[in-house]
C-alpha cells in the first residue's frame, strides 16, 4: 500500500504504526492501586520517545495509555482477586480513572481502579462506580484537567 494510501486507511495511529518507532530509554511506570488499597501493582513498559515530549498528540497517547491499561486489567484482577465494590458477586473487570504523567522522569501513569462484577457500562454497579468519578471529577478539590479519548 502506497504511503498516501495507507494514511488515509488509518488515520491518526498511521504515524505510530506505518513506521519505525524510536523508543524511549526510560520504561513507563504503570502503578495500578485497586479500592483503596495501599498495595502497589506495578508493570513496565517501552514507551515511544514522542509520547515522553510535553507536546506529544494527546489522541495518540491517551489511545495508547488505554490500550495499555486494559491490556494489564486482567493481571490486575489476577493479583488483586475480590468482590464487585458496589455488589457480593465476584469482579470480573475494573472501572479506572488515570492520572498520566508521560513527560516525567520517568514516564508514569497512575491507575486507580474500583473492582466490578460486569464488563457491561450500563450494569447498575458500572453506573455506581460512574456517578463516583465523576462526583470526584467536579469536584472544586479535583487537582487535574480531564481529557477523554
Amino acid at each position: 500500500m502506497q504511503n498516501r494510501e495507507c494514511q488515509a486507511a488509518h488515520w491518526p495511529v498511521h504515524k505510530m504504526h506505518c513506521k519505525p518507532i524510536q523508543l524511549s530509554p526510560q520504561k513507563l511506570e504503570l502503578h495500578f492501586t485497586v479500592n483503596k488499597s495501599t498495595k502497589s501493582i506495578t508493570f513496565l513498559e517501552d514507551i515511544p520517545v514522542l509520547f515522553c515530549q510535553c507536546d506529544a498528540p494527546r489522541e495518540l497517547t491517551s489511545r495508547w495509555v488505554s490500550n495499555l491499561v486494559d491490556t494489564h486489567e486482567e493481571e490486575v484482577l489476577v493479583q488483586s482477586p475480590g468482590r464487585c465494590t458496589y455488589c457480593p458477586n465476584p469482579a470480573v473487570a475494573l472501572k479506572t480513572a488515570l492520572a498520566i504523567v508521560l513527560h516525567d522522569n520517568p514516564p508514569t501513569v497512575l491507575v486507580s481502579g474500583q473492582r466490578l462484577c460486569s464488563r457491561n457500562r450500563n450494569s447498575s454497579c458500572a453506573l455506581m462506580a460512574e456517578a463516583i468519578v465523576q462526583e470526584g471529577i467536579n469536584s472544586p478539590d479535583f487537582p487535574g484537567e480531564v481529557y477523554q479519548a
